[in-house]
C-alpha cells in the first residue's frame, strides 16, 4: 500500500460525494486528488494520509495530452522486481517513494529500466483519505 502524507488544501461537497486536494509532504507542486462517497467533515489544512494500491498505481512513458486522471506525477524508476507475470515498479516522487505492479508485458512494452523518467497515474476514486 502506498501511503503519503499531505495536508489538506480543499475540501469541496455536493451530489452525496466529498472532494478533497491535498499537498503532499513531498511537495511536487501538483495536488493529489481523492473522492469519497459521502460528505465527510475533512477540514482544510488538517493533516492526512493518503493511500493507493499498487495495483492501482498506472505508469506512463511519454504521455502527452489531456487526461481526465488528476493524480498524474512524474517520477523517477528507482527499483525494478520481475516476475513472469507482474513486475513491481519502484520510484522516488520528490523524496517519496511509490510502488506500482504492472503486469511484466506492460514493464517490456514501456522499456523501464532503472533511472528512467515516468508518470504514476490513480484516479481520484482508488485514492484512500486516512486522518492523520
Amino acid at each position: 500500500m502506498n501511503r503519503i502524507p499531505a495536508t489538506l488544501t480543499r475540501v469541496e461537497h455536493g451530489a452525496g460525494m466529498t472532494l478533497i486536494e491535498a499537498e503532499a509532504a513531498a511537495r511536487s507542486g501538483l495536488p493529489l486528488v481523492a473522492t469519497i462517497v459521502g460528505e465527510v467533515a475533512l477540514t482544510v489544512g488538517a493533516a492526512v494520509v493518503l493511500a493507493c494500491k499498487e495495483t492501482e498505481v498506472a505508469l506512463a512513458k511519454h504521455l502527452s495530452g489531456e487526461i481526465s486522471l488528476r493524480n498524474r506525477h512524474g517520477a523517477r524508476v528507482v527499483g525494478l522486481d520481475s516476475g513472469s507475470v507482474l513486475t513491481r515498479v519502484q520510484l522516488d516522487w520528490h523524496g517519496q517513494r511509490i510502488a506500482s505492479v504492472i503486469t511484466t508485458g506492460s514493464a517490456q512494452r514501456l522499456g523501464l529500466r532503472i533511472g528512467d523518467d515516468v508518470e504514476w497515474l490513480v484516479k481520484a476514486n482508488e485514492m484512500a483519505v486516512e486522518t492523520a
